[in-house]
């Protein structure tokens, strides 16, 4: 693989400072924030803010959308990650003029958590958002299921739609319904050609065989619902029309938007090759094109492919499509000017409390472990010892059936915790916390708030405490569990780390009274047997599911890590117990 890098694990980054460079006229960073993407004309006074947010590798989406009448502030994700909650938090704030923050983002997993989260942080300190959640992509979920489909490319037109409103002056009200509007009416395929490749991981997260095509494909790299034999390219163009517009059917007459964005390596000419199909087609059909977009709009690192985004148009988004915005990704009529608002100041609450701790006093009983010093807090240091030495096998299993970033942001996050662990006097508990704080404001996608929530409960229930006993310990690993389902549905069966924790934590509680140093050995055992559980299941929720049965014989990467976790830790604990007895 050869690709213009430098370090791997910084390409995020350094893509967003190039591109702030590139774009000062337009963009500049958030003051609080380096993975927050502001409008020069963000904020303005009176007029609603338009925030959204996403994994990185889709440019120009979603940082090439911020610019004037369109997005005012991009909360920036990991490369097919979504961004962590403080990222959509600082972006809100830096979107707010007053009169509220509409937040339109798509339907992935990491992104509904994580917006869910800040916007109960902006709640607090007075600032009201809305939300439109984008679920175009046809074949992710049938018609009935429309709820469980993931944005693609339609996300654009609801930026666009949106961010029009906003500028027309329209309510937070208003332009949510607008927004919503717009996705109702957009339909998207892909069609893959080739996979890509993560940087770090530095191979396909799956193969496309020559000859081959992948439809459906999503555009985190997931594999699409079907493989087929390469056609031509109206024969493509077809298929991908049909798949649209079998779904949303629409009378004769109807005026349409269409977007036909290449997904990283397809060259231009042939975008052009389909989109002259695409539109004879419609116009066969008595559908006529108002507006085309054709060209990399919304991309997926180098995969060679395409996605076809139709949205039926009424006088109201016609209008709104037509109103001039300017952005890099984007530049549609003569720049208005900007309606009277004024600019404004972003506002942020200064909050701050004190953690008060709260001696826990119970008599042990049996063997134990100090949770207090360096000792302790090296616990946490040998996961995430064990996290990093386990990263490419992670991504790898991930790869197969998901998007192959599991083991590279695991990695990152535990590193960058361990890192700042070392060296200090802390116990179990604050480094837990420091663990928990890393994983859900530098790491984000959706294993950044369930494991930080699993780590922040097992903080919580650790503080205070100057050992820990197998019930002191089962109390820790059920504030663990909970700490999961706070913000995650899953249940067993569902293939994900909930298979793998359930089991452990229930094995453990079942054994303990026969000592806590067996109670271990065999929650590790239950670990590990609700880990390969999930080789034989079908997925139900996150991108996985989407693939239905192809999902199946492949173990799950979020159980794979929680395996890793609970066995280390058994083994950390039963190393003290030892040396303590």
């Amino acid at each position: 693989m050869q690709r213009f890098l430098n370090n791997p694990d910084d390409i995020v980054d350094e893509t967003v400072a190039g591109f702030v460079r590139a774009h000062r006229d337009l963009v500049r960073l958030s003051p609080d924030n380096p993975r927050v993407v502001v409008s020069t004309n963000a904020p303005q006074q009176g007029r609603v803010g338009i925030v959204t947010g996403g994994g990185s590798g889709h440019e120009p989406a979603f940082i090439g959308y911020t610019g004037r009448n369109l997005v005012d502030a991009v909360a920036v994700g990991e490369l097919f990650s979504s961004p962590t909650a403080k990222s959509f938090a600082d972006a809100i704030r830096a979107a707010d003029g007053g009169a509220g923050v509409a937040v339109l983002f798509g339907n992935y997993a990491g992104d509904n958590m994580n917006v869910r989260m800040a916007r109960e942080t902006v709640t607090a300190e007075g600032i009201e958002t809305g939300i439109v959640v984008a679920n175009d992509d046809v074949c992710s979920a049938p018609f009935a299921e429309r709820e469980k489909r993931r944005g693609v490319a339609g996300e654009i037109f609801m930026w666009k739609i949106g961010g029009a409103k906003a500028a027309l002056g329209g309510s937070l009200a208003e332009v949510i319904a607008v927004a919503q509007k717009a996705v109702d009416a957009c339909r998207s395929v892909g069609v893959g050609l080739g996979p890509c490749t993560l940087p770090a991981v530095g191979h396909p997260n799956f193969q496309i065989a020559p000859g081959t095509m992948e439809v459906g494909i999503g555009h985190h790299g997931e594999p699409g619902v079907r493989v087929e034999a390469l056609k031509t390219a109206d024969a493509v163009a077809d298929d991908m029309l049909d798949i649209v517009l079998e779904d949303h059917a629409m009378a004769p007459g109807t005026e349409v938007a269409v977007l036909l964005s290449g997904l990283g390596a397809t060259p231009v000419n042939e975008l052009y090759v389909l989109y002259d199909r695409v539109e004879s087609q419609l116009d066969a059909r008595g559908l006529h094109v108002h507006k085309a977009f054709v060209g990399n709009y919304f991309t997926s690192l180098e995969m060679v492919g395409a996605t076809l985004t139709i949205m039926a148009l009424d006088e109201e988004l016609k209008a709104l499509l037509d109103l001039s915005a300017e952005a890099p990704g984007m530049v549609t009529g003569q720049v208005a000017a900007q309606n009277g608002f004024a600019p404004a100041q972003s506002r942020r609450a200064a909050r701050s409390a004190e953690r008060v701790k709260v001696v826990k006093t119970a008599r042990l009983k049996g063997p134990h472990i100090a949770v207090t010093g360096p000792e302790a807090a090296a616990i946490v240091t040998e996961l995430a010892e064990v996290i990093v030495a386990n990263r490419a096998h992670l991504s790898e299993i991930d790869g197969l059936i998901g998007d192959g970033d599991h083991g590279i942001n695991m990695a990152k996050g535990f590193g960058r915790a361990a890192e700042r662990i070392r060296g200090q006097e802390i116990g179990l508990d604050d480094a837990l916390r420091i663990l928990s704080d890393v994983l859900m404001t530098e790491i984000g996608g959706s294993m950044g708030p369930l494991y930080g929530y699993m780590f922040e409960n097992m903080a919580d229930e650790a503080e205070g405490r100057e050992a820990l006993d197998a019930d002191a310990f089962e109390a820790v690993l059920l504030a663990a569990l909970a700490g999961v389902r706070r913000t995650g549905s899953a249940q067993v069966g569902d293939k994900t780390l909930i298979d793998c924790l359930v089991p452990a934590v229930e094995e453990f509680s079942a054994a303990k009274a026969d000592g806590f140093a067996p109670a271990l050995e065999l929650m590790s055992a239950a670990a590990i047997r609700g880990r390969d559980s999930t080789i034989g299941l079908v997925a139900k929720l996150g991108r996985a599911a989407r693939l239905g049965e192809r999902s199946r014989g492949v173990q799950d990467a979020g159980a794979t890590s929680c395996c890793l976790i609970l066995i280390t830790l058994a083994a950390s604990i039963t190393r003290r117990l030892q040396a303590a007895g």
